[in-house]
């Protein structure tokens, strides 16, 4: 009996890891540089972390320094309250979305909510060079999109510095 739960929680656990989206470092232990499916995320400049790239579009954040709150393209990212990344929000397009650490200061597991619902977590314990989105971001406006991916590679980059 308890083999047969083990092996159908392994089994699910493998199909909801594979039917997800991933994020991940190009290179290992390089955080400045991360492919989602055609997207790649990169900084403009070595070593600062204020100024991104994905594409055409470009990630900076709205005051130097200040990583509160960002600016990519049409869209603004902001943590709900100075200084606590736990709570994101997300606005354009008439549109908000709010990312949330699943259990406060836990940042490998969050929930998106708004105009999508689902998650977003790290695929492995403790590593922060891979994540999986468990999102349906079709019809979402690229800009949307980035922001989403976005908090992701924050996270990772700001737990490494």
């Amino acid at each position: 009996m308890i083999k047969s739960i083990l092996f159908i929680s392994a089994f699910l656990l493998c199909v909801s890891t594979t039917s997800a989206q991933r994020v991940r470092t190009v290179f290992t232990g390089d955080f400045s540089n991360w492919t989602y499916n055609n997207y790649s995320f990169r900084t403009g400049f070595q070593n600062d972390w204020d100024n991104w790239t994905c594409g055409s579009t470009t990630i900076r954040t709205t005051f130097s320094n200040d990583w509160d709150s960002w600016e990519i393209g049409d869209v603004t990212l902001r943590t709900s309250f100075p200084n606590d990344f736990n709570n994101w929000e997300i606005r354009g397009y008439d549109k908000t979305i709010t990312i949330k650490t699943t259990f406060i200061n836990d940042n490998e597991r969050w929930d998106v909510s708004g105009e999508i619902d689902g998650t977003v977590r790290t695929v492995f314990s403790n590593n922060f060079e891979q994540w999986a989105f468990d999102l349906d971001m079709t019809g979402l406006e690229e800009d949307l999109q980035i922001a989403i991916i976005f908090v992701a590679i924050y996270t990772s980059f700001k737990d490494q510095l």
